[in-house]
């Protein structure tokens, strides 16, 4: 992962599923067993080739892991509304290009 910013964004991913971990021991929500699982899953995840990636795997994680939840839902609105902002706007390019084709496909998810 060359890319600092999406570096940034892991960091702060794992650092907030860290005090998520903290804050479940604390509580005792999680044993120290269950933290040190949920800690090793994360882990295995490594490393995330991009934000689409990064969603999929909190996704997963937050399935498994309850305590994940929150850290993906923090994530996933964020990451979703700037996809659908590039979808749009490469739709309108397409559709001021006259590639009507092109901007339909956008739409449905295809690559062109």
């Amino acid at each position: 992962m060359a890319d600092p910013a999406m570096q940034s964004i892991v960091t702060d991913v794992e650092k907030e599923l860290l005090e998520a971990i903290i804050t479940n021991l604390k509580a005792e929500l999680l044993t120290e067993d269950q933290a040190q699982q949920l800690a090793k899953e994360f882990l295995a995840l490594l490393p995330m080739e991009d934000k689409r990636d990064l969603l999929d795997k909190l996704y997963k994680l937050s399935k498994a892991h309850v305590e994940a939840k929150g850290v993906y839902l923090k994530y996933a609105k964020p990451f979703e509304e700037e996809d659908r902002q590039r979808k749009l706007t490469l739709m309108s390019q397409h559709i001021q290009d006259g590639k009507i084709e092109h901007a339909i496909n956008v739409a449905k998810g295809v690559a062109n």
